[in-house]
């Protein structure tokens, strides 16, 4: 039996027997997971206490999911896949990380043959935002490109924004809906993103109410954030 048919035979189980028959694959989860009628065709998954996973999203040939504690596929419609004629050997392939009590609302796109990492506390908001982590060179030889994407935390990602490949935000970044990012900008805090291409069009402080009250009920504190050094420098590795 092809893995598909697998993961569509488990997705149409109850929750709670979903989740016995996973931790019986090898899967690892945490407590009071709760997953919906939802495809998951992925070799290994990770989902820590209290994640959320609902009805009818779709994971297509994923390596690796992370999901962290409070983290939630919130809404209806997510496609997340990564097409094997893609693969090049990248360590990231298929692997999507969703951070400690980050959301993904509905109705959104995540290409993941390069790797994704969401950060802490970060909300990908409104509907039909796209990420992509592949692209093809136009050069005589034709060459398949897999970089990653990288979202800081406690971010906000509005409706219908496009991240291309090795595109990354730092943390308490707001991106405004229609947004194309096409750069890094993980050196960058508390600004707005917006337009085609994307670019800072304000720098926020860091008093704001967006970014102290939104998340509170996480129970996060300001220094959970605090983006040092090294830590920059680890996911600059990555990119």
């Amino acid at each position: 039996m092809n893995n598909f048919l697998i993961a569509l035979l488990v997705a149409l189980l109850p929750s709670k027997l979903k989740i016995l028959v996973l931790k019986i694959m090898g899967h690892e989860i945490g407590k009071n997971v709760y997953i919906g009628l939802s495809i998951l065709n992925i070799k290994k998954i990770t989902l820590k206490d209290n994640v959320k996973i609902q009805s009818f999203n779709y994971f297509k040939n994923l390596s690796h999911l992370t999901m962290m504690e409070k983290s939630a596929i919130s809404g209806w419609g997510n496609w997340f896949t990564a097409s094997k004629l893609n693969y090049q050997e990248n360590e990231g392939f298929g692997c999507l990380t969703i951070g400690e009590g980050s959301s993904i609302t509905g109705r959104h796109y995540f290409d993941v043959p390069g790797q994704i990492i969401i950060g802490k506390a970060t909300l990908i908001g409104g509907y039909n935002s796209t990420f992509y982590t592949h692209t093809i060179t136009a050069d005589i030889d034709v060459t398949n490109i897999n970089k990653p994407i990288v979202i800081g935390d406690r971010c906000y990602i509005g409706s219908h924004c496009m991240f291309l490949p090795g595109t990354a935000i730092g943390s308490f970044t707001f991106v405004g809906a229609g947004s194309v990012v096409t750069k890094n900008f993980m050196d960058k805090n508390y600004i707005l993103l917006a337009g085609n291409p994307a670019m800072v069009k304000k720098v926020y402080p860091k008093e704001s109410k967006f970014f102290l009250d939104y998340f509170k009920k996480y129970g996060f504190k300001l220094a959970d954030f605090d983006y040092n050094d090294t830590k920059k420098a680890e996911i600059e590795t990555i990119t």
